[in-house]
This record gives C-alpha cells, structure tokens and sequence, in this order.
C-alpha cells in the first residue's frame, strides 16, 4: 500500500496527479517528484514492523509509488552493507566515515533501485515500453528489469 499522493514540479510546485503517466512538467519543463503522506506513514510505520519484512528497499513500499504489490518487479535491490572508512575518514578529518556498498545490488550499481522502483510503476500505469539516456549503468539496469 503506498502513501503516494501526488507529483509536484521541482521548480515551480505545480501538483498532478500521481495515478497516471506523466512526464516532465508541462508548464516548466522539470522534473516531478512523487510526495507521500508522511504524517500517516509515521502512525503506520514502525522499526519492528519494517525489521520482520523482506530485507530489500521494498520493506519501505509505503513510501514508494507502486500501489499494487502484484506490479513490484525486483531481483532483490537494496539491503547493501555500510562500510567504515576509517583510513579515507582520516584523511578527510572525519571520525566516522561510512561508505555504502551498492556494487552488491543486482546490477552492480545503485541504479538498481530506482530502476526496480520505475518499472515496477511504469508496470502498474500500463506503460509496456520504455527507454532512457545513458552512460551505461541506468541502461543495464532498466534491461534488467525490463527482462
């Protein structure tokens, strides 16, 4: 069940709605960001409840934007370790320096969630084909799945 309520413009705060395709902002051109409920997600959600669920970013489905739990399309995204970087936190000043490792997603990079949540939408608004710009990982990941 997810708490999204509507997309609003980056830049210039116009609102649409979240339950159908939509691309940049008509009116400026930017990109939507999808908003949620967060006061009731914060009367929903508690660290027990989300410590028992699936160890991947879909234990947080409320605050991501597929509605339908039958549309997620994951090949286990998330759920990757934080590192300590003592020596580069030294060399930087920083006493408690912490790297994430996201060359353990599915795909070798972070790309993996965004595009495990973005075709897991598209999916759910019946969008069937779907392209992107990139250098390389954003596209491996979105043939992945994709596939």
């Amino acid at each position: 069940m997810s708490l999204l309520t509507h997309l609003e413009c980056s830049k210039c705060g116009a609102i649409y709605e979240a339950d159908r395709v939509q691309g940049i902002c008509p009116r400026c051109g930017k990109p939507l960001l999808a908003r949620y409920d967060l006061e009731r997600a914060s009367s929903l959600l508690d660290k027990e409840a989300l410590r028992s669920r699936v160890p991947t970013l879909w234990r947080y489905r409320e605050l991501l934007p597929v509605r339908d739990d039958r549309y997620i399309i994951s090949l286990g995204e998330g759920w990757t370790p934080l590192l300590r970087a003592e020596r580069l936190g030294d060399h930087l000043g920083l006493r408690d320096l912490w790297i994430k490792d996201e060359g353990l997603n599915p795909t070798g990079t972070f790309k993996a969630r965004g595009l495990s949540v973005a075709v897991s939408r598209a999916l759910e608004l019946g969008v069937r084909r779907l392209a992107m710009p990139s250098a390389g990982n954003a596209a491996a990941a979105l043939a992945a799945y994709g596939a």
